[in-house]
């Protein structure tokens, strides 16, 4: 519990800085988000592990301009677990759709977002017949697939805010396969 807070408020107290305007701005990076996840949500399969994940993400400019691919750009992120159990990092392709813009201003807007990709975590590999049955999932290999989808509000050109849900899994490729679901928001600045 003790490493998760000291994340968070280190998080938290860094955030105000990218938005200053003091911040040069790096060539790759697009945008920065920290989310809050209920870790191995029930809502899809059943809940093992307990606990909060705080998540940090960079994302990078567009690689292409394509409305079909929803301007993809490389996610690279991390989930830290405040209950000590499994964590992530992760990299793939995030792909976001605008739906409808100037709702209630001439910046704003709701959009869709998809990710794919892949990742690490330091879960267990195998925890059937042990007595962390119960309380930890067996997800077959500390290699995983990680997808995830999330529907979000732009405030404006900079601030945004998503309520998201991602899965990881093996897909079968392992003996176990005890996938894990995330479900949480993400606020994110552009910088």
């Amino acid at each position: 519990m003790h490493r998760c807070l000291t994340a968070i408020l280190g998080a938290i107290a860094f955030l105000p800085l990218l938005s200053s305007s003091a911040l040069a701005r790096q060539p790759f990076i697009d945008e920065v988000r920290l989310g809050f996840f209920e870790h191995d949500s029930a809502i899809i399969g059943t809940r093992k592990e307990k606990g909060i994940d705080f998540a940090f993400e960079i994302l990078s400019e567009p690689l292409v301009r394509s409305r079909l691919l929803g301007l993809p750009r490389i996610v690279l992120g991390g989930a830290l677990n405040s209950a000590g159990q499994t964590d992530q990092i992760y990299l793939g392709f995030d792909g976001q759709w605008t739906l409808a813009r100037a709702i209630f201003s001439r910046r704003d807007a709701v959009y869709f977002e998809a990710t794919t990709g892949g990742g690490w975590n330091d879960g267990k590999i195998d925890a059937v017949g042990t007595p962390l049955e119960a309380t930890w999932k067996s997800h077959g290999s500390h290699f995983l697939i990680r997808s995830g989808a999330s529907l979000g509000y732009r405030f404006n050109t900079r601030w945004s805010l998503a309520f998201a849900f991602n899965h990881i899994s093996n897909a079968g490729l392992a003996h176990r396969n005890e996938g894990m679901n995330d479900l949480g928001l993400l606020l994110g600045l552009k910088l």
